[in-house]
């Protein structure tokens, strides 16, 4: 690890950094898009379910976008009044912070209106990813080895959802010349 935050990997035709929250990012992304275009959506449920208490308009909000973020793989069922249950999150999702995660949500509806039918599962999954990777912890060896395995499966491996790079790559031939060699080694 580089900082704490880039991991450099070598690579057949020189280094490569990555940034593991963007290479998450970009994993967690798709898999929710690939979840919410399934038949059977995927879902974990939750142990003891989260009760979400929200503002007159975010319970608005809220109530307009229920069904596609069971599309996407959310439980969530109104509670009475401006209260709501959590019962379920889309698997392999993190439920560390879900307040948090749904006031990110609402406050993707409430930036861009009601969501139309084809965005909407893209900006509910970006919502999540974005805040799912800001609870992210740092990750052992082994986690990134499973990271980068699946970065590799995805459609777009290079940029996170937002476009930004996931990882850089620092051809031989760049490194050799800022070392101010010429021809090899």
């Amino acid at each position: 690890m580089l900082r704490e935050t880039y991991v450099v990997a070598a690579g057949p035709r020189g280094l490569v950094l990555i940034d593991p929250v963007a290479a998450q990012q970009r994993v967690l992304f798709e898999y929710l898009l690939r979840n919410a275009a399934a038949a059977e959506v995927l879902r974990q449920q939750l142990l003891i379910p989260v009760t979400l208490e929200v503002g007159l308009d975010d319970a608005r909000r809220l109530r307009q976008c229920l069904g596609d973020l069971g599309k996407l793989g959310f439980s969530i069922e109104p509670f009475g009044g401006n209260t709501f249950l959590v019962t379920a999150v889309p698997a392999r999702f993190p439920p560390d912070d879900l307040s948090g995660l749904l006031r990110d949500i609402l406050d993707e509806v409430s930036e861009h209106g009601r969501l139309a039918p084809d965005s909407a599962d893209v900006r509910l999954a970006r919502a999540a990813v974005r805040h799912a990777a800001l609870s992210r912890r740092p990750m052992n060896e082994r986690e990134l080895a499973q990271l980068l395995q699946e970065l590799s499966r995805t459609e777009m491996p290079y940029t996170d959802p937002s476009g930004a790079p996931v990882m850089v790559h620092l051809p031989h031939a760049e490194i050799e010349r800022r070392f101010g060699r010429r021809g090899g080694v």
